[in-house]
């Protein structure tokens, strides 16, 4: 049987050498059980990884992607095992812990099963059985429909085509309503500001941007009226 288990960690010591940059090895979770293991380099004292794997009574699969000293390693499941919600010492988890148990105890300290306990423990920094998660293909977020009062709602309501208008904060601001203009009241009460001139006295303003210059009318003393919408 050890000659088995060291046959068996060699093909699988070997495999992951010669094929660890290709796709990881198929899982069979519905026959066997899989655990991750940890492999402690910082002790010349302990175990080997064949000798943890055969005290755990557990079969190498590959080397954990790009993970140093850490290792995919699985058993068959058991005959008859526990249904969901139920509680159920784990064969591979529980093997270890008798091996802690084993190391510490004083009674046995020098004997031969002892000093074989404690190699394999110094030997493992980490443990664990994997549980599969199902992958759930999620729907993307419901788009609702704009607010009245939101800045899309309100260029809906009042038929407004300029692409950037939702952008304008200053004039409704959906993030935070204190920072905006609160004129929407206005705009609903019929005044547009047609028809309604205003001026600034500014030289900070381009009145010959395509966008603006068709609504100025500049006076030879720089004084520029400006026709557009009330805006507060």
């Amino acid at each position: 049987m050890n000659i088995l288990w060291a046959i068996l960690a060699s093909i699988a010591l070997s495999r992951s050498a010669v094929f660890g940059t290709t796709l990881p090895a198929k899982r069979f979770y519905d026959t066997h059980n899989y655990y991750v293991l940890e492999q402690r380099s910082d002790t010349t004292a302990a175990a080997s990884l064949t000798e943890v794997a055969r005290s755990l009574g557990v079969e190498i699969v590959e080397r954990a992607g790009e993970l140093e000293d850490t290792w995919l390693v699985r058993t068959l499941k058991p005959e008859f095992e526990a249904r969901d919600g139920e509680d159920t010492l784990d064969p591979v988890l529980s093997a270890f812990e008798n091996l802690r148990l084993k190391a510490s105890s004083p009674f046995v300290a020098r004997s031969e099963e002892a000093i074989s306990a404690r190699q394999i423990v110094s030997a493992v920094s980490f443990l664990e059985r994997q549980t599969p998660a199902e992958l759930v293909k999620r729907a993307p977020p419901p788009i609702r429909p704009p607010t009245p009062t939101s800045a899309q709602g309100v260029a809906n309501r009042l038929g407004l085509k300029d692409p950037l208008f939702t952008e304008q904060w200053h004039i409704i601001n959906d993030e935070f309503p204190d920072h905006m203009m609160n004129i929407t009241s206005v705009w609903d009460m019929g005044l547009t500001g047609k028809g309604v001139v205003t001026a600034f006295i500014d030289d900070g303003l381009d009145f010959d941007t395509e966008d603006l210059k068709d609504a100025f009318v500049c006076r030879p003393t720089l004084l520029c009226t400006f026709h557009g919408l009330i805006l507060g």
